[in-house]
């Protein structure tokens, strides 16, 4: 196998370490409920986060991923790997999301992506709309876990322009710090 490309994205939510692993972590097939690249979500084997469940993610009509949890420590870390489905030029790609507790209400969440396409030749220009999709993520899910709000494809745009003005650990609910 080639080496696989890395990638690595970052938040500070405003959430207990606990409240962040269950949305994460035990909620596992609820991603849509976050990720603004999706269209739905949902469970395929297992119904609580745990190492071998599977979820499927749908991107629109046509296109879905099913992603495997291969590894968990709780409370601290988990991988991702993609197992299938028809995401065009994506041959292997294994997430690693980890939790650091920053305090009782903060957390930080860190992904680093570990991948490869095909042909091997665009891994480059793929890497940044891959970064990109999940910083996203992780803007949506700092959003969902501060207000409770749901964040769909056709919201996320002033989500992501609010994210950018907020000062380096402020919240989205009440602008604290």
């Amino acid at each position: 196998m080639k080496p696989l490309r890395t990638l690595y994205t970052d938040v500070t939510i405003h959430a207990s370490t606990e409240q962040v692993w269950e949305t994460l972590y035990t909620r596992f097939g609820d991603v849509h409920l976050y990720n603004p690249s999706l269209d739905g979500s949902h469970f395929i084997k297992g119904g609580n986060g745990a190492v071998g469940c599977e979820r499927q993610c749908d991107l629109d009509a046509n296109t879905r991923l099913v992603e495997r949890i291969t590894r968990a420590e709780e409370l601290k870390s988990f991988t991702v790997e993609i197992i299938g489905g028809n995401m065009p030029m994506v041959k292997t790609m294994i997430i690693d999301i980890e939790l650091q507790k920053l305090s009782a209400s903060r957390t930080s969440v860190a992904i680093t992506g570990k991948y490869n396409t095909s042909p091997g030749f665009i891994g480059g220009l793929v890497k940044g709309m891959m970064r990109g999709k999940l910083t996203d993520m992780l803007i949506g899910l700092k959003y969902y876990m501060e207000t409770g709000t749901v964040v769909t494809k056709q919201t996320y745009k002033p989500i992501a322009r609010t994210y950018r003005s907020l000062e380096p650990f402020q919240a989205f609910a009440n602008g604290t710090r």
